[in-house]
């Protein structure tokens, strides 16, 4: 098992854009692709992976004197966002974190094989959502004093059921995510999302109710109709740039190099998801023509992969920038107790996401993204003294007299076993 453990280790440390090349190449023989075409594939999306990366850390860099000026406005705040990296960090640091990985491949092939399922989980690296729910509840078995090997196969058993539950949530949003983002072959597998197209849905059944309000519909195509050139999505960017720029009071230099970077973010990050797709599709194709051949004609399978894909919608990346100032007078609401400094400059995910039952309408996109960082703030907020103890248990951080919180901890899973927690009075 320690040997096992090791190779598991030193993959994942490998970063994304290597293992997922890796992993992608492997399953391209698995389904009967030849080696170097298999490789091909495997190679563009470990390039786009990488471009999808780069394009995110350049928008994020860019935002940093904006997001250190709103940071500036909340020195009251009590809790230390730690990002999802953090928390990604603690989840990884559970003593059995890697077994769920092997188990979890075992457990959605057998799946797929007796048909429960249509997806095929190729996005192993975002396995920390999994396992983050499997870590919580580990370490409140302990507390509530049942013994290591029980608290153990407790946490094993919630981060594979946890996996169980979102191929059934990525079979039910396959189609629509496939028809809107017209990402052929492929659904979404990150625990993260579904909450997020809950309330996206939700909140645009709401206003589809409401007279006048459901008139409303502002898209890319009206603004471009209306604005001509002037509302081509990179120039809107630009001068959306600049507008945040001069409502934090950055200077010229900073203004000019924001919104172009802004911009320049917006273009080609599209580009990046569609040279990903280049290698997914030939991996989907193949994936669908074996299980044709083992379970019938009648068979679909989709290749899951991370919400990364979505941020080719270029209606949410318009809105992800309008968002920052939003979510900042968000944090400022009676019982928010932390502003979301690393979560700021990673909006994008939220805006391209709630665009999916928005269907590009970007002010059903604005309403839904608030909504949602309204719920993720206040969870964040609420699930900060459990994620301390959790951070703290894990050897991730030396004391618990500052509180920590992060992205991923507002999840279903990992809210469900807080509530649980704080009736029991832990």
């Amino acid at each position: 098992m320690e040997i096992i453990t090791s190779v598991i280790q030193f993959i994942m440390d490998l970063g994304g854009s290597i293992f997922l090349p890796i992993m992608i190449t492997v399953l391209g023989l698995f389904f009967g692709l030849k080696f170097f075409d298999s490789f091909r594939n495997g190679l563009r999306i470990g390039i786009g992976f990488i471009g999808i990366t780069t394009i995110l850390n350049l928008l994020i860099s860019c935002l940093d004197p904006i997001v250190n000026y709103y940071a500036g406005t909340g020195a009251g705040f009590a809790i230390s966002d730690i990002g999802w990296e953090g928390i990604s960090s603690i989840a990884w640091s559970t003593p059995f974190a890697l077994i769920i990985v092997p188990l979890g491949i075992i457990l959605n092939y057998l799946l797929l094989r007796f048909r429960f399922t249509k997806t095929m989980d190729v996005d192993i690296w975002n396995y920390f959502h999994f396992i983050l729910g499997a870590s919580i509840a580990y370490y409140v078995a302990l507390e509530f004093g049942v013994s290591n090997v029980v608290a153990t196969v407790i946490g094993i058993l919630v981060g594979l059921g946890t996996f169980v539950c979102v191929l059934k949530f990525a079979d039910i949003i396959a189609p629509k995510w496939q028809s809107y983002y017209g990402l052929e072959g492929t659904t979404c597998c990150n625990n993260d999302a579904y909450l997020v197209w809950l309330i996206n849905w939700a909140v645009c059944k709401v206003i589809d109710m409401i007279p006048g309000v459901k008139n409303i519909h502002i898209d890319l195509k009206w603004i471009n109709d209306k604005l001509g050139s002037l509302g081509e999505t990179s120039v809107i960017t630009f001068i959306v740039g600049v507008l945040l720029c001069l409502l934090t009071r950055q200077d010229l230099a900073t203004t000019l190099t924001t919104s172009v970077t802004l911009s320049a973010a917006i273009i080609i990050l599209p580009r990046m998801v569609s040279l990903l797709m280049e290698g997914l599709l030939p991996i989907s194709n193949a994936a669908k023509k074996f299980f044709k051949q083992h379970l019938g004609d009648d068979y679909e399978i989709n290749v899951g992969m991370d919400e990364a894909l979505c941020l080719g919608d270029q209606a949410g990346l318009e809105c992800a920038v309008i968002m920052i100032p939003i979510t900042v007078a968000v944090a400022f609401l009676p019982g928010i107790g932390v502003l979301p400094v690393a979560g700021l400059g990673s909006l994008a995910y939220c805006t391209c996401m709630c665009s999916l039952y928005s269907e590009g309408n970007i002010f059903k996109i604005l309403v839904s993204s608030t909504v949602v960082e309204i719920y993720t703030l206040y969870a964040m907020t609420f699930m900060a003294p459990l994620c301390t103890q959790l951070a703290f248990d894990a050897g991730f951080i030396e004391s618990t007299s500052t509180l920590v919180t992060g992205s991923s901890i507002e999840e279903w899973n990992c809210m469900l076993l807080g509530i649980v927690n704080a009736l029991f009075g832990h």
